[in-house]
């Protein structure tokens, strides 16, 4: 029987793994069915071995971004839980890929990565609750639908089922939405895993709801 080019594929990348630049960098991966966080263990100019718990499949296209908003695109061609090996459709230069995103003074920081979700959250302030819909979310903070009044610079505390609640400050208003950051950034491993769960896209009802009294 003739081997599968795919798994001829792995074999090659396990024996170059001596040539691979060791790293290890949180970036978005994004397949035709995911959006995910993943870890990027080791890179070289035609391949990457990536760290996720997102159910990739072997043969599956993925594109990968970096924080440095840098991206790549290929074909996976291992797999073996919770990694996987993605082949490149082009050879890239490993110190361009890697290199800081070039910015002049009055250029903006590079925004984390976003993650788009869709489930109910809540808002606390001052002994009011707000609810709303979380859209995406980061490891620093997150984008949430509200149709109560809320303005820049308010302390609240973000509730979102299935995780923690998070201290955050509303950092913009517009058209119906707030951008929240948190006091303190989310650890990867508990994002990732509510990210892999069901209460990250959850059906939804009623739109968000006003600004209400929390009762006592």
């Amino acid at each position: 029987m003739t081997p599968s080019p795919l798994v001829q594929d792995a074999t090659a990348m396990s024996a170059r793994e001596a040539r691979l630049t060791t790293i290890l960098l949180i970036a978005r991966l994004t397949t035709e069915t995911r959006d995910d966080l993943c870890r990027v263990r080791n890179l070289s100019s035609g391949g990457m071995r990536i760290e996720t718990l997102s159910p990739v499949t072997l043969g599956e296209r993925a594109c990968v971004e970096l924080k440095n908003g840098a991206t790549v695109q290929g074909v996976v061609v291992w797999t073996t839980y919770p990694e996987i090996g993605l082949r490149f459709d082009q050879p890239v230069n490993i110190a361009e890929l890697l290199a800081p995103p070039v910015r002049n003074a009055a250029a903006q920081m590079p925004r984390s990565l976003r993650l788009a979700t869709r489930c109910p959250v809540t808002l606390r302030r001052d002994g009011h609750i707000m609810s709303g819909v979380l859209k995406d979310v980061s490891l620093g903070g997150a984008r949430i639908a509200v149709s109560g009044a809320a303005r820049i610079g308010d302390k609240v505390v973000l509730g979102i089922p299935g995780l923690e609640s998070r201290r955050a400050t509303i950092r913009w208003v517009a058209n119906g939405f707030v951008g929240l950051a948190f006091a303190e950034t989310v650890a990867f491993d508990e994002l990732s895993r509510w990210l892999a769960g069901e209460q990250r896209q959850t059906p939804m009802g009623a739109e968000p709801l006003t600004l209400t009294r929390q009762s006592s």
